[in-house]
């Protein structure tokens, strides 16, 4: 794939499927490597984040056949002693810290410079409390356990993805244990977790927003994992549409636990014409008007909503944006800096951003090797003036390897 891209102005138009959610993907391969009765995994199709996890569990010894798209695991009796590298996955990261800390080996997590000093302070004190160790050194974040059933209180965390494994860990070891969350964010990632392990064995019960009963000494059983579509970057695709032409995904889950499902409420109240019918979720370009957003349970909705904006009349705001400044770029900034060659009307508030109506300018803008932002300059681009030029387009191979062959092959070019 080109490591640069043009993005002409353009409408878009056809049908496309949803890549399949690599949310899903990582979370499932993480209970096959917990699970010595083996599951299928359908629908698989790779990321590097995936990848990573992928990696990750051969190394620890779980027995992976990849077919067909398809995954057949099943974990071992108990966990080589292997280290792991999570490249650039934060959920590989922070879901595989408690999920090694079962066992009383120690293990080293890598990652990159990027992944390894972001986001991961509350990592060793929560592991500590539950009679586990983990300590950052030159290397990575090394882990020992075992880990232990009780009760802890997480104040203010920067995500979900912590508590992500420590659902996995939780269930393995004896006894009960409560997570009570102070301020959580990101919280229906984490009963999008619940409702997977309980359907293959586990007893988590989550009471309100912010408290977690797991019951341990899980014996996991067999099944199949049918991987869903994933909204977070249909999302890019259901904005394209609104903006500037039509499109129709097909194999979203309507029903979907993912956040991000929540894309449709935003398309809805900023105008766009959207109709699910047949498996399938249509959006059509209409006349856009501002809205405001509140992201803090589903961040990955920042850039597509920021796209939304900038084709709406009127000013937009969209809060609650001061943790994106750890994911794989300062989000914020670097989308306000990128865009603002563009001449986009776009600022910082305290807490928000606000967008003004703008059409861009041609300019070359930098994705700072954030998926997200490359995929979201491309949708930017169909309303501009003259096109964008996207650099470091690779970094789409974190989560959707093809999405720029596919985006250009459902443009049709504005001749001016």
């Amino acid at each position: 794939m080109q490591d640069k891209v043009l993005i002409n102005p353009g409408r878009i138009s056809g049908k496309i499927n949803a890549y399949p959610s690599k949310s899903y993907i990582q979370r499932a391969l993480a209970l096959g490597l917990l699970n010595t009765h083996g599951i299928e995994i359908k629908n698989y199709k790779e990321s590097s984040d995936s990848n990573s996890v992928l990696v990750s569990v051969k190394k620890l010894g779980a027995k992976v056949v990849v077919k067909d798209g398809n995954i057949i695991i099943s974990g071992p009796e108990n966990f080589r002693p292997a280290g792991i590298d999570c490249n650039e996955s934060g959920l590989c990261l922070r879901m595989f810290a408690p999920i090694l800390a079962v066992s009383d080996r120690e293990y080293t997590i890598k990652g990159t410079d990027i992944l390894l000093n972001r986001g991961n302070e509350y990592l060793p004190s929560v592991l500590k409390s539950l009679g586990a160790e983990c300590r950052q050194g030159k290397d990575g974040i090394y882990v020992k356990g075992p880990i232990k059933s009780g009760n802890i209180l997480i104040e203010n965390p920067s995500g979900s993805q912590l508590i992500t494994g420590l659902l996995f860990a939780l269930s393995k070891v004896e006894g009960s244990s409560v997570i009570t969350v102070k301020n959580p964010v990101s919280f229906p990632y984490i009963k999008m977790t619940s409702e997977l392990l309980n359907e293959f064995g586990a007893d988590i019960n989550i009471t309100g927003n912010n408290r977690i009963i797991v019951s341990g000494d899980r014996n996991f059983r067999s099944g199949i994992v049918d991987i869903e579509g994933d909204w977070s970057s249909a999302a890019f695709y259901l904005v394209a549409g609104a903006i500037s032409g039509q499109i129709s995904v097909s194999g979203l889950k309507f029903d979907s636990l993912q956040p991000d499902a929540v894309i449709l409420d935003y398309l809805k109240k900023a105008g766009a014409k959207v109709e699910l019918k047949n498996n399938a979720v249509s959006v059509k370009k209409a006349d856009l008007t501002g809205f405001e957003a509140d992201i803090k349970d589903h961040p990955d909705l920042f850039i597509p909503l920021v796209i939304l904006a900038l084709n709406s009349r009127g000013i937009s705001r969209i809060y609650n944006c001061q943790r994106l400044r750890f994911k794989e770029s300062d989000r914020p900034s670097a989308i306000i800096s990128e865009l603002k060659k563009a001449k986009a009307k776009i600022s910082a508030g305290k807490n928000f951003i606000k967008i003004e109506k703008s059409q861009l300018n041609y300019s070359v803008l930098d994705t700072h090797n954030d998926h997200r932002l490359a995929m979201g300059f491309a949708v930017a681009a169909l309303n501009s003036v003259s096109g964008l030029e996207i650099n470091n387009t690779k970094c789409v191979s974190k989560s959707y390897p093809g999405f720029f062959s596919e985006f250009k092959n459902l443009i049709a070019e504005i001749v001016k």
